[in-house]
């Protein structure tokens, strides 16, 4: 009797891992790529963008929870934190290069630091900026180098 409430009880335990990596993390969908940043939209003032020269406006998610983002002539790393949909990013260091008037790098790792949710759809990934401000999308670049 005391072997199957300790069967049972492992049971429950490996089910309850499971369904805790099933809920939590869940972000393998979105790493070891090379997401190309090619529109923003923004509710207020409602408006819609494509981004020219999207290869020079990246995004890699890796397993160890870093994130390596390419701003125009920028590189920056920091970490990323994923619970269920809700997706954080926490810059840190970065190249110290000025990228020049014509760039979006500024613009872009601001809105980067206001990511607050991520959804995959139809392959395209979709980071949503807190307080509902806006999506910005993503288009799969392929396998990060």
């Amino acid at each position: 009797m005391r072997t199957k409430k300790y069967l049972l009880g492992l049971l429950a335990l490996g089910l309850f891992a499971l369904s805790l990596a099933a809920c939590g993390g869940g972000a393998s969908d979105i790493q070891g790529i090379e997401w190309q940043w090619v529109s923003l939209v923004e509710t207020q003032p409602a408006s819609q963008s494509l981004v020219p020269d999207s290869e020079n406006y990246t995004i890699v998610f890796n397993a160890d929870d870093t994130v390596v983002i390419k701003a125009d002539c920028k590189m920056v790393l920091g970490d990323y934190t994923v619970s269920r949909s809700d997706l954080t990013i926490e810059t840190g260091i970065s190249t110290m290069v000025i990228c020049g008037e014509d760039s979006a790098d500024v613009f872009y790792l601001g809105l980067i630091e206001q990511i607050a949710s991520y959804e995959l759809k139809d392959g395209r990934l979709e980071l949503g900026l807190a307080d509902d401000a806006g999506t910005m999308g993503f288009q799969d670049g392929g396998p990060a180098e």
